[in-house]
């Protein structure tokens, strides 16, 4: 994950020198993943004896930053790095449990600006390398399993699209309230499971296809 960062940072460098438009955002974000689903309702099955039960992971937070190229051209090349946090929690006698799941996403994106009548509008079509790393902590503390500590990483492609309405300052910056869907048909996490349920192949696949939404607010920086 450090590598992948520091990759990043380097190509965001780069990218500042050729940029038109700089976007950060910040969203709300839902998350479904069939498979992480499945694995959460057996661990809240199998004990009934907790009386709040496993939340799902669902809801969290997402924040990127974009880079837009320098073109005349209503269709400009761009690139996006974000991050999402989502976490799971349930307090009982004894036993508080948190999932923590992170995501990391470096995209490829097209950005289609309208003109006339839809000129404060745009799109972007985004491709995405998305990895992630799930823990679990109990009673305040990382969680153990099989001597080491409790995580699960995972990796996949995922095709975005997101749709905003620009509303420009007096200069050329402005902020656009926007929304986003997203799917990723094949997501590989073999070890979320045992994060989850201390089971490996009992409750879910080791795959999982995840679906997103968002809604958020974006702010754009863009070169004279």
């Amino acid at each position: 994950m450090k590598v992948i960062i520091v990759i990043v940072v380097m190509i965001i460098v780069h990218f500042n020198s050729i940029a038109q438009e700089f976007k950060i955002d910040a969203s709300y974000n839902y998350l479904f993943a069939n498979q992480w689903d499945k694995a959460i309702q057996t661990y809240n099955i199998s004990r009934p004896f907790n009386y709040e039960k496993q939340p799902l992971l669902m809801h969290g937070l997402t924040t990127s930053g974009t880079y837009i190229s320098k073109s005349s051209k209503q269709l400009k090349h761009g690139i996006n790095i974000s991050y999402s946090y989502l976490r799971s929690s349930s307090e009982n006698e004894n036993l508080d449990v948190k999932l923590h799941l992170n995501f990391l996403k470096l995209a490829y994106l097209l950005h289609y600006e309208y003109k006339e009548k839809l000129k404060n509008i745009y799109t972007d079509f985004i491709f995405s390398a998305t990895s992630s790393a799930l823990f679990r902590n109990v009673n305040g503390k990382p969680f153990t399993y099989d001597e080491e500590k409790s995580k699960a990483y995972g990796i996949g492609g995922e095709v975005g699209l997101k749709m905003g309405y620009f509303m420009k300052f007096k200069n050329k910056n402005g902020i656009s309230p926007f929304v986003l869907i997203s799917c990723t048909p094949y997501f590989y996490s073999p070890n979320t499971e045992a994060v989850i349920n201390q089971t490996k192949g009992l409750a879910s696949k080791p795959s999982t296809a995840i679906f997103c939404a968002q809604m958020g607010l974006a702010f754009h920086l863009k070169q004279p």
